[in-house]
């Protein structure tokens, strides 16, 4: 049976005693860090109804442009309390404690579950028991279970620590699971303005067959025109489309305080999406970070992954079934998967399944 540290039935989830004491405080909020995180925790502090007065960063970091210093940040306020605005809470909680001041208090949240609606507490956990063993047998290796037990035990208990000791960089290939060929026909579901197309790029040296990119927001389609074009890159077609089930026009929706969109019934805008099976038949990478719309994605590729078996790495953060629905359906299509996670930032997200065509379970 599936066990993992901080679980039992009876564990509350969330970070709730932290964000209380936090807003039962008359001392004023200033946050640690301005990059890409501090929007992020800056979103969930304004959905509780709560403000920072400003916001400071090490020296030599680049910033907004309104971040001040420590010193400066002392000489304004006697007492602060501090929110952590940067992912790796452990060497910010170090070098908070050499630097004395005015910090009352200090508060790490792990935002990204509650901004992309992925909490879960121990009663969800026991309604899903049997699918959660489920998928974690399916994991290759004992950094895969680890990672696959800190990622629940931080979401029950709202302490990151268990995702930091396990985070990974490498993120989409990872050496030694995920090895490229030559002929590789790669498809970037949620491509954005090209990170990860950029990285397959630079990693094969331009040899690979094909680039098939998806990106349903104009804007961010439009940069990663720009980029291929400044890389000079070959073989690379950009669809202004989602990935999903079906062929279809469905509401869509930028993410507010984010770089992230998706498909929502809420959408104020229409974008269309199609399947891989109709649009990269000939696939043998996909990546998918598509914003919870993973395993509609996965049923738009059924017949390619069956008879393709392409390399797979699917993003399975987004929403609370992700982690146990996207590899127990995967391993449903009988095409003889082996199976890996990994955990690549110290909060949660960026946790990604890898599922690679081989022999049996290791």
């Amino acid at each position: 049976m599936l066990q993992f540290p901080g679980y039992n039935k009876d564990t509350p989830g969330g970070t709730g005693a932290d964000l209380e004491a936090l807003k039962a405080s008359a001392l004023p909020i200033v946050l640690y860090g301005d990059g890409w995180y501090a929007p992020y925790v800056r979103r969930f502090l304004a959905r509780e109804g709560l403000k920072p007065a400003a916001c400071f960063t090490d020296a030599g970091f680049t910033s907004s442009g309104e971040a001040l210093s420590f010193a400066e940040v002392s000489a304004r306020f006697e007492k602060f309390n501090v929110v952590i605005a940067f992912a790796n809470a452990a060497l910010a909680r170090e070098k908070l404690s050499r630097l004395g001041g005015g910090q009352a208090g200090v508060y790490f949240f792990d935002v990204m579950g509650p901004l992309l609606g992925n909490t879960m507490d121990a009663a969800y956990v026991e309604r899903h028991r049997a699918g959660f063993a489920a998928a974690h047998a399916l994991l290759s290796d004992e950094v895969s279970r680890r990672t696959f037990e800190a990622f629940i035990s931080a979401k029950l208990t709202g302490e990151a620590g268990p995702l930091a000791a396990v985070a990974c960089k490498e993120q989409y290939f990872v050496r030694g699971i995920m090895d490229l060929r030559e002929d590789e026909v790669f498809v970037d579901g949620g491509a954005y303005t090209g990170d990860t197309l950029l990285t397959f790029a630079r990693i094969t040296g331009g040899r690979y067959a094909r680039c098939r990119a998806f990106e349903p927001e104009p804007a961010n389609a439009g940069k990663l025109r720009e980029a291929v074009a400044r890389r000079r890159l070959e073989n690379v077609e950009i669809s202004v489309k989602g990935l999903w089930s079906r062929p279809a026009t469905l509401p869509f929706a930028v993410i507010e305080g984010s770089s992230a969109s998706a498909f929502s019934g809420c959408g104020r805008e229409l974008a269309e999406v199609d399947t891989v099976d109709n649009a990269a038949p000939d696939a043998t990478f996909i990546k998918l970070d598509v914003e919870g719309a993973e395993l509609e994605a996965l049923k738009g590729a059924s017949a390619t992954i069956k008879r393709n078996r392409p390399k797979l790495a699917v993003c399975v953060y987004h929403r609370p079934s992700d982690l146990f629905e996207i590899p127990l359906f995967i391993d449903s299509l009988g095409a003889g998967y082996r199976f890996w996670l990994r955990q690549h930032q110290p909060v949660a997200c960026e946790t990604v399944l890898y599922a690679v065509p081989g022999p049996g379970r290791g």
